[in-house]
């Protein structure tokens, strides 16, 4: 929706138990770690976040150094708000994604319109995150469209999983949500 400045994608709710690396992944990729898949490819999430005027930067990346410590580069882009909306028994509800996930204080809750990268794979130029499904990332696997302000990195070894999904705040599992992304107000 241009003219109010956000992007409605339709989904479902994927994940309602455990630890989480996504808020939104493409069919077939990462719902066992997502709260919700939706049903568009990321290209068009990145393009619709285009045409609402937001301008992407880079994903962040993570590597250890040769010297055992960890470098972290966060991800650039415009400010993103990421919401969720579903109707259950009657009643619309609108909340910020972060209300779905426990351990976001252990985080800064900031989104960022990071919009994944190209590569070349099997000779072929596509765009990483209709291959890997990231669309919106909680941990860093640096081809988000979406991500966290902060790196955080995606393995346990460097940091330990503290982001969990609040089971007694979503709904359940397989019940239709709209991811709403927009621009900050």
């Amino acid at each position: 929706m241009p003219a109010e400045r956000r992007v409605e994608v339709q989904g479902r709710v994927a994940c309602t138990r455990g630890f989480l690396e996504q808020v939104a992944c493409g069919r077939g990729s990462r719902e066992h770690e997502s709260l919700l898949v939706i049903e568009a490819p990321a290209s068009v999430v990145h393009a619709g976040l285009l045409a609402i005027g937001l301008r992407s930067g880079h994903p962040g990346r993570w590597f250890n150094l040769p010297d055992g410590r960890v470098q972290l580069e966060p991800p650039e882009g415009d400010e993103v708000t990421v919401r969720v909306r579903w109707s259950l028994g009657g009643l619309e509800q609108e909340v910020p994604v972060q209300a779905w996930v426990r351990g976001m204080a252990a985080v800064d809750a900031r989104w960022v319109f990071a919009g994944s990268r190209f590569g070349t794979w099997n000779g072929v130029e596509s765009y990483a995150a209709d291959g890997s499904g990231s669309v919106v990332g909680l941990v860093t696997f640096g081809d988000e469209v979406v991500a966290l302000h902060q790196v955080v990195p995606d393995r346990a070894s460097v940091r330990a999983p503290v982001l969990r999904a609040d089971t007694d705040a979503m709904p359940p599992e397989g019940h239709p949500v709209t991811l709403i992304l927009g621009t900050k107000p």
